[in-house]
């Protein structure tokens, strides 16, 4: 059975960053406590201290979707939409084949 990555990488604008921060932060604390979110990391890059990987980890589509309708997802979500163009977001979805 593969598993589901959510490969979403996050640019924040500087002004913005100590905002967005622990919305980041909780939402990943919050998520790996899901019964089928397996792993939820949040990765700084080393050249730019304003741009994030989340690497999350699910056991499928529907799993993702259920994440998306959580607490504290939604609270994640509504501040960036709050912050509108000061925070730019890619998800990717990806299959873990080995």
């Amino acid at each position: 059975m593969s598993k589901l990555v959510n490969l979403v990488r996050v640019r924040v604008h500087p002004d913005a960053r100590d905002s967005l921060m622990p919305a980041m932060l909780e939402n990943a604390r919050q998520s790996v406590q899901e019964d089928s979110c397996y792993q939820f990391d949040v990765i700084q890059s080393h050249e730019d201290e304003n741009e994030f990987i989340f690497y999350e980890v699910y056991t499928d589509e529907e799993a993702l979707a259920k994440h998306r309708e959580t607490p504290h997802f939604l609270a994640y979500f509504k501040l960036i939409q709050k912050l509108g163009d000061q925070v730019e977001r890619t998800p990717v979805l990806y299959d873990i084949i080995s």
